[in-house]
C-alpha cells in the first residue's frame, strides 16, 4: 500500500466517533506504519458541515498532522498525515489533497490502491437537511 485516503462525511457529525474509531484502527495497523494518510473532510458545500478545525478535533488529529505544502520528512520517523476539506459533488478541495499526497508516493511508476469498505447502515436524510 502506497497511501491511504480516508474520506469523512463532515456533515454527519453524529458519526464522527464511529469514523474516528475506524481511522484509529488504520493508523495503528503496523502494515501501514510508514504509509502517508490523506484525510478528506467531504460535503463542505452543505450548511453546518464541520470546519477543518472541528474535524481535526473530533478525529483526534489536532497537532498531529505534518503540514500542507512541501514538507520534507525524509530521514525522519514521521508519517505524512494531513487533513483537507472538500466537496466531491462541487469538485473542490480534493485536488489539493491529492497533490499534497503525491509528494510522498514512491516514484517507481506503480501505485497500489486498496479500498477498505466499511458497512454502514443507510440513514435517509431528514427534510430539514435540504432547507
Amino acid at each position: 500500500v502506497d497511501a491511504v485516503v480516508y474520506l469523512v462525511d463532515a456533515y454527519d457529525k453524529e458519526r464522527f466517533a464511529e469514523s474516528k474509531k475506524e481511522l484509529d484502527a488504520l493508523l495503528s495497523d503496523e502494515s501501514l506504519a510508514d504509509v502517508p494518510f490523506l484525510i478528506l473532510g467531504n460535503k463542505i458545500d452543505l450548511p453546518y458541515a464541520a470546519s477543518e478545525d472541528e474535524l481535526r478535533f473530533h478525529m483526534g488529529l489536532t497537532n498531529f498532522t505534518t503540514g500542507k505544502g512541501k514538507v520534507n520528512l525524509e530521514g525522519t520517523n514521521v508519517r505524512p498525515l494531513e487533513v483537507f476539506m472538500c466537496s466531491i459533488v462541487r469538485k473542490m478541495g480534493y485536488g489539493d489533497g491529492f497533490r499534497w499526497l503525491s509528494q510522498y508516493i514512491k516514484e517507481d511508476g506503480k501505485v497500489t490502491l486498496v479500498a477498505r469498505l466499511v458497512r454502514i447502515k443507510y440513514r435517509p436524510r431528514r427534510n430539514q437537511d435540504f432547507v
